[in-house]
């Protein structure tokens, strides 16, 4: 391609060359002058150089014969011209014969023309057919690309879904499937590491469990002891109390025991004891059973010079009343412990949609919004207040609520001008199933 178009350059600037050539030897012929002779041999010389150029180009044989035609005619013209003694009427023949080289000349440069235009029109074809071979090796290459992606992604896929179900168990606390990933060797190491931290938590959590029994035990013991010998005080064995002995006397047994569940609040805790274990349904007398309870904080509440008011509605539902009396008994230890001085406690009850709720009130400081979740989880602590003498376990509300949804029911804050509001809602006479009731209630108040 490149040679046809120098050839079809040359063989247009021959044109020009040859029309000098013819101009410059007339005018010498005519002139006699040395300068147009001097010219004319220089300007035939550059022709001839050109014209051998186009003759040595891989032209094809139409455009080299045309070429060869050219030089031997456009020499037989010059030597004519050369030759000293020719006459007149061979110059002027001579002078003549220039048409016919301007004609050769002509006849190259039309030819150099076609011969592009063939090169060109090939080369369309040729790029035709590249570009239908491209579109076929594209064609053929999607099935392969897309097989190797599909191949690919099953070697990444799989080895992360099982990484993803190791660390969600792991974060739901499920420590008894070994950790085993397939695949890739770097997502093969990986979860050989998450195997070994599933082990170290087992670890940790039987150290943790080990603890908390160990201290539990130690703690129990003199702590019964205290209970005992309260007891033994109140019932006057060794002499007559005082009023005023016995009231505190009372207040030491109440606290003593309010130690000792908190003790086994994190036994319970600690053992992972599934909440739905056991249910004992039974017919409650709501009223009746939050008087007791009432009754049973009556001291604590006369330390900080509270009032327990009581709003009842006459409610009877079908449930467990242990479980029952261990929620409401929290949160009513809750609601005093942390409502102001001289101020009060209320629980209110009634009925909303065939469930009943609980709400258990006070005059404290209140939740904050960003804790009303924080409350229910394990080991939770808000800050100590008042002239409380003994700290949480922070398992309270968190033993609570999984007693609720145990009961089919939910635990929940809500929202109050003025202090705390915790609202214990329950299904009338609806009872689940154990790990029915669990889990419906959990999907419920994650909907909520």
């Amino acid at each position: 391609m490149v040679a046809a178009v120098r050839a079809t350059q040359a063989s247009r600037n021959l044109i020009e060359e040859i029309t000098d050539v013819e101009r410059l030897a007339r005018q010498y012929h005519v002139l006699s002058d040395p300068a147009l002779l001097e010219s004319y041999e220089a300007q035939r010389e550059s022709f001839l150089i050109h014209l051998a150029d186009i003759a040595a180009l891989e032209m094809g044989r139409s455009v080299r014969t045309l070429a060869l035609d050219l030089e031997a005619a456009s020499k037989a013209t010059f030597a004519a011209l050369d030759s000293g003694g020719t006459s007149a009427e061979a110059t002027k023949t001579a002078l003549e014969s220039f048409a016919h080289l301007n004609v050769l000349s002509r006849d190259i440069y039309r030819e150099s023309v076609r011969v592009v235009a063939r090169e060109v029109e090939a080369m369309h074809r040729e790029g035709a057919d590249t570009r239908q071979q491209l579109l076929w090796e594209a064609s053929a290459s999607i099935p392969v690309a897309l097989l190797l992606t599909f191949i690919f992604t099953m070697l990444i896929a799989r080895p992360m879904r099982q990484l993803d179900q190791a660390i969600r168990s792991l974060g739901d606390g499920r420590f008894d499937r070994p950790i085993q990933v397939s695949g890739l060797s770097d997502l093969a190491d990986l979860g050989e590491r998450l195997n070994w931290l599933r082990l170290r938590l087992i670890e940790l959590e039987e150290q943790k469990t080990f603890f908390l029994h160990h201290i539990s035990h130690e703690l129990k013991t003199p702590l019964t002891n205290i209970v005992e010998g309260a007891e033994l005080l109140s019932q006057d064995v060794l002499g007559s109390l005082e009023p005023e002995q016995h009231e505190i006397l009372d207040i030491v047994r109440v606290n003593s025991l309010q130690l000792q569940g908190l003790i086994e609040n994190l036994l319970t805790a600690s053992n992972g004891e599934d909440a739905a274990a056991v249910i004992a349904p039974r017919r409650i007398d709501l009223d009746d059973l939050i008087r007791k309870l009432a009754e049973r904080h009556k001291l604590p509440a006369r330390a900080k010079e509270l009032d327990i008011e009581l709003i009842l509605s006459s409610e009877t539902l079908w449930s467990d009343q242990e479980r029952l009396a261990t929620i409401v008994d929290n949160l009513l230890s809750n609601a005093i412990k942390f409502t102001a001085a001289s101020s009060r406690v209320r629980i209110v009850t009634g009925n909303f949609n065939n469930d009943i709720y609980i709400d258990v009130r006070d005059e404290g400081k209140g939740i904050r919004p960003e804790d009303r979740e924080n409350v229910f989880e394990r080991f939770f602590q808000k800050p100590s207040v008042g002239n409380s003498r003994i700290r949480g376990s922070g398992l309270g509300l968190f033993i609570a609520r999984e007693y609720a949804l145990a009961l089919g029911g939910r635990l929940q804050v809500m929202n109050s001008d003025e202090g705390a509001c915790l609202r214990l809602r329950l299904p009338r006479r609806r009872f689940f199933g154990a790990s029915e009731a669990v889990d419906a209630a959990r999907t419920s108040s994650q909907s909520t």
